[in-house]
Parts: C-alpha cells; sequence; structure tokens
C-alpha cells in the first residue's frame, strides 16, 4: 500500500517537474535578431554607381536592385539597372528597365536613349525606339550631339540614308561649336567630349559605306 501510495506521488510531480525544465529551457534559447538595411534607396544607388566606374557590373547590379526594393519608382535607380544589362549585353532586360524608367519618367530623353541602343544592338525593336526618339530631340532640350548621333544611327538602320546624314552632320556642328542647347546635367554652349565627336564621325563613316 505505501509503495502504491509512493508511485502516485511521483505521478503528481512528474509533469511539474517536465514543465519546469520545458520553461527553463526555452529561457535558454537564443534571441532572434532581425537586421535592417540602414541604407536609403539613395544611397544603395551612389554605392551602386562607385561598383559600376570600378566595372563591378555585378555588385552594381545588387545595389540597384536593392534600391528598387525600397522604392520601386526610383527613376535613377531603374535606368542604372538598365545600364548595366546593357553593359553585360542583355539587351531584354535592358529594354524591360528603360521601360519602366519611361513609365516613371514619359519622354525622358536619357532612358529614350538608352532604349535605342538596347534596340541597336539587339537589332529588335527599331522601330519602335525610333519614334519614341524622334519626338525627343525635336522637343525641348533635345538638340545634344549624343541624341542626334543616335537619331542617326537609328535612322540609318531603317534604311533612311538621307534623314541619317542630316542627325549626324548636325550633331557634328553642335558638337564642334558648342552650340546644344542646355537640358538637366548638360551645360550648354560647352563643346562636347572628344569621344563624342569621334562616335558621330565613326557613324558617319558607317553610313557612307552602307549607301555610297
Amino acid at each position: 500500500m505505501e509503495e502504491k501510495a509512493h508511485l502516485w506521488s511521483w505521478r503528481l510531480v512528474l509533469p511539474c517537474l517536465l514543465l519546469l525544465l520545458l520553461a527553463g529551457g526555452c529561457s535558454r534559447l537564443p534571441k532572434i535578431i532581425v537586421l535592417s538595411d540602414p541604407l536609403t534607396a539613395a544611397e544603395h544607388v551612389e554605392l551602386g554607381v562607385a561598383y559600376e566606374r570600378k566595372g563591378d557590373l555585378d555588385l552594381a547590379r545588387r545595389e540597384y536592385e536593392r534600391a528598387l526594393q525600397k522604392d520601386r519608382k526610383f527613376y535613377r535607380a531603374r535606368l542604372n539597372l538598365g545600364n548595366v544589362f546593357l553593359a553585360k549585353k542583355e539587351y531584354g532586360k535592358a529594354r524591360e528597365e528603360y521601360l519602366l524608367a519611361l513609365e516613371l519618367r514619359p519622354g525622358d530623353a536619357d532612358a529614350t536613349n538608352n532604349l535605342s541602343w538596347a534596340a541597336i544592338f539587339s537589332g529588335e525593336g527599331i522601330d519602335e525606339a525610333l519614334a519614341r526618339m524622334e519626338p525627343v530631340v525635336s522637343g525641348p532640350g533635345g538638340r545634344q550631339p549624343a541624341l542626334l548621333d543616335t537619331l542617326g544611327v537609328l535612322r540609318m538602320n531603317v534604311n533612311r540614308p538621307g534623314p541619317a546624314e542630316e542627325a549626324f552632320a548636325l550633331a557634328d556642328t553642335l558638337c564642334r561649336e558648342g552650340g546644344a542647347t542646355p537640358r538637366e546635367g548638360v551645360n550648354g554652349g560647352a563643346p562636347c567630349p572628344e569621344e563624342v565627336l569621334r562616335e558621330i564621325e565613326d557613324h558617319r563613316g558607317e553610313l557612307r559605306k552602307r549607301f555610297p
């Protein structure tokens, strides 16, 4: 009888011991730490630009994508991500990013220009790119040597040699005389960089070869 009573007392104590052990075990679990990203979207873009200048395109892409995770309507991150894809010759992805950038800023000169080069390099979407580029160049601030050069290449690729030469000639004149119309980020009145002038001359030479 005494033995049965002893057994019964252990049946009462055992659950209590288990609860104490479980409670003690929970208290020894590591605390979960959630790390937050301390950088703003703009800071991620700045970091991406730094990587891009060093030629680290994959790291630049990562930073632009992180910026877009914070702000999907960040135009500069979208445009720069497109530029990374363009440099990596992933023209389809570049085109997607430029189109998204143009949704944020319809008719934007930089996004339209870079979309045009994605079309030129891939050979796809030339007509659409030209239709977008024409109003940009004829609009306010559009008389820029680089934009006119892009327009000339587009026209050349749709077999319009006369209008292509007109665009190249005007680009060359503006480039040499510094008569470009000022726009955001561009100082009007200053001669364009030597590499831009060489590129215009190369494209004019290509035009003459295609259409003697």
